[in-house]
């Protein structure tokens, strides 16, 4: 696994143990949780592939997904279920509506809330929340906060957790440079510089031999 794969596989772990919780499980192995995570890995990147082919066929000249790209994403991977063919809609009269219904039904129902009040998303009975929030944070804010002794900025500041640093210059140590780029031009002026003394000193010999000049040679 790559380091990438690897990096999006860990933090798509918690909501998935998030989800078991929400469904009653409480233990597991780590080889289930590994399958698992690797399955929603798999049915994420289906989904936003199909989401991308979608909105490229569809509109090409702006190939940003859109909700009826979402859609037919959802339909192509089996999310909308049950669901008519085109032909027999066409032959009812009807647009079929029972799987998109479902699916809000699910989203707007129980197990979906319990899935987000285990994320941290919605409060639950007895906790205290601020006033001008509806919610609690998130679980990544939350365990960021958790596992850091300083300031978020400065623990994940440049990496994918946290904010982008700000540009600034870097001094090179030891040398007139002022950036990496004004170094790099240094090198390869030093680099032609010894190349073109090399193919000078090359010129020299062999002007010598040409004018028949000895050479003391050491066998």
């Amino acid at each position: 696994m790559s380091g990438t794969s690897a990096l999006h596989n860990a933090l798509l772990r918690p909501p998935i143990i998030q989800i078991l919780r929400a469904a009653g499980y409480h233990s597991t192995r780590p080889s289930v949780m590994d399958t698992l995570t690797d399955i929603a890995a798999r049915y994420l990147l289906l989904l936003g592939t199909s989401a991308a082919e979608h909105a490229a066929n569809s509109h090409p000249e702006d190939p940003i997904p859109t909700l009826e790209d979402i859609r037919l994403a959802l339909l192509d991977a089996g999310a909308l279920r049950p669901q008519m063919r085109d032909y027999e809609e066409d032959w009812r009269g009807k647009e079929d509506l029972r799987g998109l219904e479902g699916f809000l039904s699910w989203f707007q129902g129980p197990a979906n809330r319990e899935i987000r009040r285990v994320a941290g998303f919605i409060p639950s009975e007895g906790d205290v929340i601020d006033e001008t929030s509806a919610s609690k944070e998130d679980f990544l804010t939350a365990l960021k906060k958790k596992h850091s002794k300083t300031s978020e900025e400065s623990r994940y500041a440049g990496t994918v957790l946290g904010k982008d640093p700000e540009p600034h210059e870097i001094i090179i140590e030891g040398g007139t440079a002022t950036s990496v780029q004004e170094w790099g031009e240094q090198i390869r002026a030093r680099a032609s510089y010894a190349a073109s003394d090399e193919s000078s000193s090359i010129s020299s010999v062999s002007s010598s031999f040409a004018n028949g000049e000895d050479i003391d040679m050491d066998i």
